[in-house]
């Protein structure tokens, strides 16, 4: 049932469409297969980290180089669920490769298939834990921020690490064109995410305005623009403290 629910989500990108046809093309299938297969396989550990939250999915995307899920619900979720969720593709990802190492163990599997499993789990592993946006290392990164810093800030702080860390990433990688393509939908990833700043976080006050806020923790500000994910806050408002929803509404 819960792959079932997976596979009725996914939809492939036109760039993996078009590298996988020129991968049987090119003597390359068995490439393009282990590949898809980790993606897949990241992908379904974040789906399941979903299901067991109850997040909203709207549709997992499957790329050439990893997969993005995007999803149609609040901004303000528990941020301990949003480090597991994040977490769980990277655990499913390592439990597929313990299973090829048992099938390789047991001569199931060749050599050649194992080697491919091991050279681009690693890969893939690694360069989906960089904290640039929309990688699995921005997003843990981010949980870690919004544990110290206000959402709105948060934000841009990972907007710069992102294009920080790309920056790195291409210098490493420059002389290599094989990495232009992932460079390239990386900057218009972060571009976009930036973009829609101003959206996203008026969508995050328009929660704290409508949905009941069911955190525990309050904290003291006087600016709309320092609110907090997973916090409840107290406007100081004409010498005397007002709730959020109070606040908020009297603004808009």
């Amino acid at each position: 049932m819960i792959i079932k629910k997976f596979l009725s989500k996914i939809s492939f990108s036109s760039y993996t469409i078009i590298l996988v046809f020129l991968a049987f093309l090119t003597g390359l299938f068995k490439e393009i297969i282990v590949i898809s297969i980790i993606i897949i396989i990241h992908e379904f550990g974040h789906f399941i980290g979903i299901i067991r939250y109850k997040w909203n999915i709207k549709k997992v995307t499957i790329y050439p180089f990893g997969g993005i899920i995007t999803l149609d619900d609040d901004i303000d979720k528990p941020l301990k669920e949003e480090f597991i969720i994040t977490l769980s593709g990277p655990l499913f990802q390592e439990l597929l490769f313990i299973l090829i190492i048992l099938l390789y163990q047991f001569n199931i599997i060749n050599e050649y298939i194992y080697t491919l499993f091991k050279n681009y789990n690693f890969t893939i592993l690694i360069f989906n834990l960089l904290p640039i946006y929309p990688l699995d290392g921005s997003k843990l990164l981010n949980v870690f921020i919004n544990k110290i810093f206000n959402f709105r800030l948060s934000y841009f702080i990972n907007i710069i690490i992102s294009l920080l860390f790309l920056s790195v990433f291409f210098i490493i990688f420059k002389n290599d064109s094989s990495y232009y393509i992932i460079i390239v939908f990386l900057i218009y990833q972060i571009f976009y995410y930036y973009k829609n700043r101003y959206i996203v976080f008026n969508r995050f006050i328009l929660e704290k305005a409508l949905r009941k806020n069911k955190y525990i923790e309050y904290k003291k500000i006087n600016n709309i623009k320092k609110m907090y994910r997973n916090k409840k806050h107290l406007f100081k408002k004409n010498n005397r403290y007002v709730t959020e929803k109070e606040y908020i509404k009297s603004r808009f």
